[in-house]
């Protein structure tokens, strides 16, 4: 029996695993903004994070 993958509550590490990025990257995208949901790494609030950085980054670029 395997254990199932909350991916809407993981740790940091957890989620960087997931990811495959560096626990490190993680914790800037929160001290960045990045929003916890009871303390833990949502996955499809982060990846709404990360689309929301890229169009700001886009808009300040003039793109």
């Amino acid at each position: 029996m395997s254990d199932e993958l909350d991916i809407r509550s993981l740790s940091v590490t957890a989620a960087a695993k997931l990811l495959k990025v560096s626990p490190k990257t993680v914790r800037e995208h929160v001290r960045r903004g990045l929003p916890l949901v009871g303390g833990k790494v949502d996955l499809i609030v982060y990846g709404a994070w990360l689309n929301q950085q890229e169009e700001q980054r886009k808009a300040a670029d003039g793109a």
